[in-house]
């Protein structure tokens, strides 16, 4: 995804509940939101959002600075709990780009204290796995039609103003980027480019685990530990032929245990290697 795909989907609070079900939201939280545009100008958007349904909760702030860094503000005065999600994200080239994320309170959980790097990390990966066959098949439609936004695009005022207002916002100021696609303008959108038929290489493993230093280890870790546990179930399993009684016995069950182990170890390494798929 490029910087401009990546800004755009942040920047929609409304496909959380949808896209995400099960891991950040649930579909039947969705519901329509109110959204202010507080500024729009060179320097970026503000603007705040919360939830229809419930008008008397605190507003969640809004912040997009131009041109490739979006920030949420929430806050929950009854418990003295202020907090965010920040999102940014650095070109690479056409349709390419590294995010960067990072989530900040005023408080920290034993379960966040605890969590491994990798472990967070996995987690992460599957909500960006989540948005990316929606986006990159959205897109490809925008590409077919081969018409504007404003052709194509039917905005909700109770989910969309955000998303609207960043297409806009290119409109106005996008013209130094090297790409973007904005409301009724473009920049070096080319569905003829030979990038938009080859498929998008999309695994865990050549797109974050072999440059991310605790995935790279934690892939090696789960993989040494399979094969020791194959190893010691064959071992268990020879043991339990050449022995009789009890002995037998408890080292089938301890080889059946090594198995169980080694197949454990196998699952969690995919989850390093292997895309989040929609079941």
């Amino acid at each position: 995804m490029s910087v401009g795909d990546v800004t755009e989907n942040v920047i929609d609070p409304a496909h959380v509940q949808i896209s995400h079900d099960g891991t950040l939201g649930k579909r039947e939280n969705a519901q329509p939101s109110e959204m202010e545009v507080i500024e729009n100008s060179s320097q970026g958007i503000r603007g705040r959002l919360r939830g229809i349904n419930k008008p008397n909760q605190p507003w969640t702030q809004l912040e997009f600075i131009a041109s490739n860094f979006v920030n949420y503000k929430y806050s929950i005065p009854q418990r003295g709990v202020i907090g965010g999600v920040a999102f940014y994200s650095i070109p690479l080239g056409k349709g390419r780009c590294r995010i960067f994320v990072r989530n900040y309170s005023s408080f920290k959980t034993w379960k966040l204290k605890l969590t491994p790097r990798w472990l967070d990390h996995m987690f992460r990966n599957k909500i960006l796995e989540e948005d990316m066959s929606l986006v990159i098949g959205q897109k490809a439609q925008i590409e077919r039609l081969g018409q504007s936004l404003k052709e194509v695009f039917l905005p909700l005022k109770t989910c969309d103003t955000f998303v609207l207002e960043y297409y806009k916002w290119l409109d106005k100021f996008g013209s130094s980027l090297p790409y973007y696609q904005g409301y009724s303008t473009c920049k070096n959108i080319d569905s003829s480019d030979e990038n938009s038929s080859t498929p998008m290489l999309l695994d865990r493993f050549s797109q974050h685990t072999r440059l991310c230093s605790s995935c790279s280890r934690a892939n090696l870790v789960t993989n040494q530990v399979k094969q020791s546990f194959v190893v010691v179930a064959i071992a268990l399993a020879a043991l339990a032929i050449l022995t009789e009684t009890w002995i037998q016995v408890v080292a089938v069950s301890a080889s059946l245990g090594a198995v169980g182990l080694a197949v454990a170890a196998e699952k969690l390494k995919t989850h390093f290697e292997r895309p989040y798929t929609r079941q």
